[in-house]
C-alpha cells in the first residue's frame, strides 16, 4: 500500500502544477470541443466525474469470477477490464467467451472492457497479427464486452477491420499504445493519440514509462493539448511509482478515465481504487 503522506505531498505538487498550467492555457480552451460522451450501461463515459477502471488479473476461471464479484460490489470501481492474456487458457476462445459472458452478468451495470495485452505491448500473450484479428473477430460475433481494447501498432488493415466489426456490434473501441521503456517526446505522444482518433477509435489510450519528473509533465501536457483538439475521451498515464501521480493529475488535464486496483495491479503505479476515487474527487473540475 502506498504511503499516504508521501502521496499527499506528490498530489499537492501535481495539482499545483496542473492548475497553474491550465490557467496559463486558459485562453486556448475550446468549450465547444468538450469530449464525446458515450452512454454505456449506467455510465456516461467521457463526462465528469472521471471513471475508475479496475482490472481482472486472474489466471483461472474461479479467480476471475471472484474478482468480478468484488469489483461489482465495490462502489469505487466504475468499470472492469478483463485481462484475457493473463488467463491460463487465454488461447481457448470458447472458454474465454463463456467466462466473459459470466463476468458481464456478475458486473451488472458496470461496463466490461475486453483486453488481450500482447507481449509486444507488455502483456503475457505472444500472438500473430492474423490470430489477433481472428480471436477478436470471434469475440465480436456475440460480444460479452461493451468496450474492446485494440492495440494501434498491430497490422493496420487488420486493426481497421476490427474497429469496423466492433462498431457494427455497438462495441466501443479503446485504441491503446504502451511504452514500458521510456516516455516519447510530447509531440510523438500527441501524434500517436491523434492517429488513434483518425483511425476511428472511440477512446484514445497511451501509457508511458517516465525516467524523470519532467517525463511525467510531458505526458500530462500532451494529454491537455490533445484534449483541446480531439473530442474523444482520453485514457493516459505515466507508469511506475514516479508516474503514479499522473493517474490523478490527468483529471485536470482532460483525462476521462483512470486505472485503480483492488488487490493485484495490472500495471506498475496503480493506486488502490478507493484512494484513487477520493483523490479524483478532490482534484477534478466540477461537472
Amino acid at each position: 500500500m502506498m504511503n499516504l503522506n508521501h502521496f499527499a505531498k506528490q498530489l499537492c505538487l501535481a495539482v499545483s502544477i496542473s492548475l497553474t498550467f491550465a490557467a496559463a492555457q486558459a485562453g486556448t480552451l475550446n468549450k465547444e470541443n468538450s469530449p464525446a460522451v458515450y452512454p454505456v450501461k449506467n455510465l456516461n463515459i467521457g463526462a465528469l466525474p472521471v471513471k475508475t477502471i479496475v482490472p481482472i488479473t486472474a489466471k483461472t476461471k474461479q479467480q476471475a469470477l471472484e474478482q468480478a464479484k468484488i469489483i461489482a460490489e465495490n462502489p469505487n470501481a466504475d468499470m472492469a477490464e478483463f485481462r484475457i492474456d493473463l488467463l491460463d487458457f487465454a488461447s481457448d476462445s470458447k472458454a474465454v467467451i463463456a467466462l466473459g459472458q459470466e463476468l458481464n452478468q456478475i458486473l451488472k451495470n458496470k461496463p466490461l472492457i475486453a483486453t488481450i495485452r500482447t507481449a509486444n505491448e507488455g502483456g503475457q500473450l505472444k500472438i500473430s497479427d492474423a490470430d489477433y484479428e481472428s480471436t477478436y473477430t470471434e469475440y465480436l460475433k456475440q460480444p460479452f464486452m461493451q468496450l474492446l481494447d485494440i492495440e494501434m501498432f498491430r497490422d493496420q488493415a487488420r486493426v481497421e477491420k476490427l474497429i469496423q466489426r466492433a462498431h457494427q456490434k455497438n462495441v466501443l473501441v479503446i485504441m491503446s499504445n504502451h511504452d514500458f521503456d521510456k516516455t516519447p517526446a510530447q509531440q510523438e505522444i500527441e501524434q500517436r493519440l491523434f492517429k488513434q482518433d483518425e483511425m476511428g477509435a472511440d477512446i484514445l489510450k497511451i501509457a508511458v514509462m517516465p525516467q524523470s519528473k519532467q517525463d511525467v509533465l510531458t505526458l500530462m501536457n500532451a494529454t491537455f493539448n490533445v484534449s483541446q483538439k480531439s473530442k474523444k475521451p482520453l485514457l493516459t498515464m505515466s507508469m511506475g511509482r514516479l508516474g503514479t501521480i499522473s493517474r490523478v493529475a490527468t483529471a485536470n488535464m482532460g483525462g476521462s478515465m483512470s486505472f485503480g486496483m483492488i488487490g493485484e495491479a495490472s500495471a506498475p503505479g496503480q493506486i488502490d481504487v478507493a484512494q484513487l476515487k477520493q483523490f479524483l474527487k478532490t482534484v477534478q473540475p466540477t461537472p
